[in-house]
């Protein structure tokens, strides 16, 4: 059975290492954009189980992201530091998170979205 895959959509090098570092040492596998261009073709080459994905992005929407990742069947996770300022509806669509993240609520919240990985390391 295949390793449960996840696109992680993160600009900023710090909060993205240390996401991907969490999610690496839980055994998930971990694809990383740093850029909406980046994110979309990852989508196209590849299925995700879920999709964690930064609202404000350099050059994109991290929620549009979301959105055609959910159309594609992904879980979504939208992280974000603005989180008053997100729009109407985008956490009905999408869990949602508030930077900076704690590592032991990610784990938390992707393993109640698709479970654990298939293989740990």
């Amino acid at each position: 059975m295949p390793d449960i895959r996840i696109l992680l959509i993160e600009d900023e090098v710090t909060s993205r290492e240390i996401l991907q570092l969490v999610l690496d040492d839980a055994g998930f596998t971990v694809d990383v954009a740093v850029t909406a261009s980046a994110a979309h073709s990852r989508l196209t080459a590849t299925r995700y189980a879920l999709v964690i994905a930064d609202w404000l992005l350099p050059d994109g929407d991290g929620i549009l992201i979301a959105d055609r990742a959910g159309a594609l069947g992904a879980a979504t996770l939208i992280i974000t530091g603005h989180l008053s300022d997100l729009p109407p509806g985008t956490a009905k669509r999408h869990r949602v998170l508030m930077k900076p993240v704690k590592p032991l609520e990610l784990l938390a919240t992707v393993r109640a979205m698709i479970g654990g990985p298939r293989y740990g390391r």
